[in-house]
C-alpha cells in the first residue's frame, strides 16, 4: 500500500512539474517577440552627452543642477496630479 502511494505521490509530483514547464516554455514563447522587438530598436538617441568638467563645476557652483532637479520634479508632481482622472488636462 505505501509504494502505491509513493508512486501516485511521485507521479504528481512530476506532473505538477511539468505543468511549471509547459508554464514557461509558454511565458518564453510570449517573450521572444517582445525582446527581438526591443533588440531591433536602436540605442544611439538613448546616449546622454557627457557635460565638460567645467560646465559641471559652474553649474554645481551656483546651484543651477538644484534648480534644475527643482523644476523637474515640479513638472513631474504636476503630471502625475493632472493624471488623475477627471481632472483637466492644461490647468
Amino acid at each position: 500500500m505505501t509504494a502505491i502511494l509513493q508512486m501516485i505521490y511521485c507521479f504528481l509530483l512530476d506532473m505538477i512539474g511539468s505543468f511549471k514547464d509547459i508554464w514557461l516554455v509558454g511565458w518564453d514563447s510570449i517573450l521572444v517577440p517582445v525582446d527581438a522587438l526591443l533588440s531591433s530598436v536602436g540605442t544611439g538617441g538613448l546616449a546622454v552627452p557627457v557635460i565638460a568638467d567645467q560646465y559641471a563645476w559652474l553649474l554645481g557652483a551656483t546651484g543651477m543642477s538644484q534648480a534644475i532637479a527643482l523644476v523637474a520634479g515640479a513638472m513631474g508632481v504636476r503630471f502625475l496630479l493632472q493624471s488623475v482622472p477627471f481632472v483637466r488636462w492644461g490647468s
